[in-house]
């Protein structure tokens, strides 16, 4: 998986929004990290996230700032997990199997003939 794009400035009239769900993972220097973010913004159809998150040094205490662009495979709302997650259907299970799912930004696809894999 790649990591989430730093920006350097926004673009000239983009226009801030808040941050209504701030808690998100960031995927950063090839490892999933707490961030949160402080607003968007947003330029036509592209939104930018200024944000906080964990500094990827073990004894840095602050957190890092930055620009991001969002993408919604790098940055992903908090509950979300970060890890995949495999579903294994009862051997006796009907021929169809029902779940609901909040919305993570997960898909699900048939893994092989007795699982599901979510990712």
């Amino acid at each position: 998986m790649h990591d989430a794009r730093q920006l350097d400035h926004y673009p000239s009239g983009s226009h801030r929004v808040e941050a209504q769900n701030p808690w998100v993972w960031i995927h950063h220097k090839g490892a999933w990290r707490k961030g949160a973010i402080h607003c968007w913004y947003v330029h036509g159809d592209d939104w930018m996230a200024w944000m906080q998150h964990e500094d990827p040094a073990p004894d840095v205490p602050w957190a890092q700032w930055g620009l991001y662009h969002y993408d919604g495979t790098t940055i992903r709302r908090r509950h979300s997990p970060a890890a995949r997650a495999l579903v294994e259907l009862p051997g006796e299970a009907p021929g169809r199997f029902t779940a609901l799912l909040r919305e993570t930004g997960y898909s699900v696809e048939a893994y092989d003939s007795g699982s599901l894999l979510l990712g």
